[in-house]
């Protein structure tokens, strides 16, 4: 565990413009600097990146983030791997605990034994001439063979003791997965078969596939699971394709290394697979991190099919109304690379051009072998489509649409679809007509209390701000961390009586404004980090993504908050009025004292307001 005081002053020394520019051309543009996004293919350049801030954000893909996030999608590597990397370039030595640092040696030992394999089968390739004969009749070129670091493991049970010599007989060989130990019998895994390395997204050799040349089984034997190497969590040509990828802003997806490979050496080098398994949502999340757009493309027979099914189960529970999932079914005769022999790389585009987005294909699959026209199938229907609408958990859009679809094709309302299969419609209610007298009093009785006054019996009572003056105070909040502290007396005497979901955030980020006094972080990009684990971060990302278009400054943000509070004051202050006037007996010094009050915050209101100017003011986004 690295403590948190150590990424707070991490994220304080680092400069966002410095570690971007690394990868990314910059050119400043008034207080922002602007260049091409690295993440989706763009002509004109959408990535912009706020010095003061410490947060990028890209108006073409909704990339976003701090120096930290930055490394982590661009690189695929883990949170704590990034932190190490910027610490490095900073001169900074990382704490860690006993056991953390000896996992990381023990890891980066294996890795290290590993890619000495590599080497070893690289070199082996070379001088196997039924090897290469087998690359040259897939027509495998040198220059791929390079690429993906092809290599060969020989006919014997212990080739690998003249790499290792003495230290054959190592557990480290066995925890690696290279060595098999049985029997009091020690020999090597892979014998006589075509070598596939296998890289993280840091580029370190963490398995190998191996494919047998001519007959045997299994056709492919993949390294075993160990501490390196889980293959539910890999993606293979995921390092080797990065650049396409970025470059490309798509993933293609499809079922082996060979294909991968194909795909790669005829120009679609943003091809990737699965590690021996069907894709998983793992798989999923980790390519969704880089790009917006996946294309599963398996083969065109029936198991193919199959496939690109299980995968549509697999896709629905991850993807996002800001994501996009296609499918490729390709002729029954054909595989890409069969395809792409046979009639050329534009063929294989064509495929991608016409393939089947994830709603159209949801729809297909689930009419396949069903009799629609009768009451029976359209009941079969219903039930399959149930438990995959269930599961499209993150795209509320999405979901309504496909309801409407699906609705269309069982002869139902959407309402009645939805209401049959127990999910939310997301369907607005019908309008009525309520007086001016009944409009008020309900919003009365809706309005939740969290407001700074006490009732006769303690109880906290008070008037609740509209959502678009609570998410103004966020956005305050989280593009200047600074005034959480400034407004501390204030924002503790209400929030933390509040019960609403809203009161709760604006806690949660006042809070993690404030920190302690050694690690209170000082820019947005240090604060996202600290809201890091919240259920709430991807919402805190999007107002912020909204302040790098707004650009509110710190002055303007400062008598934003000013108003805000005034305002939940005047509100305390009517409601407390309301309640002395309706007590018997009735108060009167007291009502006048509270009426004077009134009237000088609702003074100090209006002229807040006026000077307040420049802040802007922009409807509610609905928090």
């Amino acid at each position: 565990m690295i403590p948190e005081s150590f990424i707070k002053d991490l994220l304080d020394r680092v400069d966002i413009v410095d570690v971007v520019s690394r990868f990314v051309t910059l050119k400043k543009k008034g207080i922002n600097w602007f260049g091409l996004c690295p993440f989706h293919h763009e002509k004109t350049g959408s990535f912009s990146v706020n010095q003061s801030k410490q947060f990028y954000k890209c108006f073409g893909c909704g990339a976003h983030g701090n120096a930290i996030g930055f490394l982590m999608q661009y690189k695929g590597i883990s949170y704590p791997e990034a932190i190490r990397e910027l610490a490095a370039e900073v001169g900074m030595q990382v704490p860690e605990e006993p056991g953390s640092r000896r996992r990381r040696e023990k890891t980066e030992s294996l890795t290290e034994l590993m890619d000495r394999a590599r080497g070893f089968y690289a070199l082996e390739l070379r001088k196997s001439p039924a090897a290469l004969a087998y690359l040259q009749g897939r027509q495998i070129s040198e220059a791929t063979q390079a690429k993906f670091s092809l290599g060969y493991s020989p006919d014997s049970w212990q080739a690998l003791e003249a790499l290792f010599g003495a230290h054959y007989g190592d557990k480290a060989l066995e925890a690696c997965g290279l060595v098999i130990s049985k029997d009091g019998h020690r020999y090597d895994r892979f014998r006589g078969r075509v070598m596939f390395p296998i890289r993280n997204p840091r580029g370190q050799v963490i398995g190998f596939g191996a494919r047998v040349m001519g007959q045997g089984e299994p056709k492919y034997l993949n390294s075993p699971e160990t501490d390196i190497f889980r293959k539910g969590q890999e993606v293979y040509g995921l390092w080797e394709g990065r650049e396409a990828i970025r470059k490309a802003g798509r993933a293609i997806v499809c079922e082996g290394y060979m294909d991968v490979i194909q795909l790669s050496q005829a120009g679609f080098g943003e091809a990737v697979a699965a590690l021996g398994t069907a894709i998983g949502q793992a798989h999923i999340r980790k390519l969704f991190k880089i790009v917006p757009r996946i294309y599963f493309s398996f083969d065109g027979d029936a198991a193919g099919r199959h496939a690109a099914r299980r995968a549509l189960e697999q896709v629905l529970p991850v993807i996002e109304d800001t994501l996009e999932a296609r499918f490729v079914l390709l002729p029954p005769e054909h595989d890409p690379d069969s395809l792409i022999k046979a009639e050329g790389p534009q063929a294989y585009e064509r495929e991608l051009e016409h393939s089947f987005p994830l709603s159209a294909f949801l729809v297909n699959s689930l009419k396949e072998g069903k009799a629609m026209g009768s009451p029976e199938g359209r009941a079969q229907f219903v039930s399959e489509a149930k438990p995959l609408l269930a599961s499209l958990t993150h795209a509320p859009m999405l979901r309504r649409q496909l309801l409407g679809s699906l609705a269309m094709e069982v002869q139902m309302a959407p309402q009645e679809l939805a209401a049959l299969i127990g999910i939310p419609t997301l369907v607005a209610a019908e309008p009525r007509q309520v007086s001016r007298e009944g409009w008020a009093a309900g919003r009365a009785a809706a309005a939740p209390p969290s407001g700074f006054g006490r009732s006769a019996a303690g109880r906290r009572q008070g008037a609740v701000p509209v959502p678009d003056l609570r998410e103004k105070m966020l956005r305050c909040l989280l593009a200047w961390p600074e005034l959480g502290r400034e407004f501390s007396g204030q924002m503790e005497d209400w929030v933390a009586g509040g019960g609403t979901e809203l009161d709760r955030r604006l806690l949660e980020v006042w809070r993690a404004c404030c920190g302690t006094e050694e690690d209170a972080p000082q820019t947005s990009g240090a604060l996202l980090n600290a809201l890091r684990d919240s259920p709430n971060l991807e919402l805190y990302q999007s107002l912020l993504d909204r302040e790098l278009e707004v650009e509110t400054t710190l002055e303007q943000a400062r008598g934003s908050l000013n108003l805000a509070f005034l305002k939940i004051a005047e509100g305390e202050l009517k409601q407390r009025c309301q309640e002395v006037g309706k007590k018997e007996p009735f108060d009167e010094e007291l009502y006048k004292s509270l009426e004077k009050r009134l009237a000088e915050v609702s003074r100090e209101i209006r002229e807040a307001g006026s000077g307040e100017g420049a802040a802007r003011r922009e409807p509610s986004a609905g928090i």
